[in-house]
């Protein structure tokens, strides 16, 4: 499977890898591998492509991270989370996708960045299953 690919746009890394924290705690999302830095003119002509307008904000940090849900359900994800960043969804296929994944092995790693341990979502889950096998059992 092709994974689809994060743009995250904010005033600072702290804020980016805050983001994609995130996504991954609350909205259910596995980081592949290590979120890139890309360089701003790159990250503004992805938004452009993907979106059909010029960013009408400058940001100083530009983050990239492969994730592993189709793009409609990490789309359908973000819009339940609100992120502290500008986050665009890149979908396996267009013109943006494989000009980074072409130029990934280029770009910096973010460090710092560590994925949570525990997400609300998988925590979600398991106390719904919980609450249905007590819930059977009392019968």
């Amino acid at each position: 499977m092709r994974n689809t690919i994060v743009l995250v746009r904010a005033d600072s890394f702290h804020k980016a890898s805050t983001a994609l924290s995130d996504l991954v705690r609350y909205g259910g999302m596995e980081i592949r591998g290590d979120p890139r830095i890309i360089p701003p003119s790159l990250s503004e002509w992805a938004f452009e492509s993907i979106s059909g307008e010029r960013p009408k904000k400058k940001f100083r940090a530009h983050v990239v991270a492969q994730v592993d849900l189709p793009p409609k359900k990490a789309i359908g994800r973000l819009m339940d989370i609100h992120p502290p960043a500008h986050v665009l969804v890149i979908p396996p296929g267009t013109e943006a996708w494989e000009e980074l994944l072409r130029r990934w092995r280029t770009f910096e790693k973010l460090r710092g960045f560590h994925p949570p341990k525990r997400t609300k979502v998988g925590e979600l889950g398991k106390k719904r299953e919980r609450g249905r096998r007590e819930g059977s059992e009392k019968f």
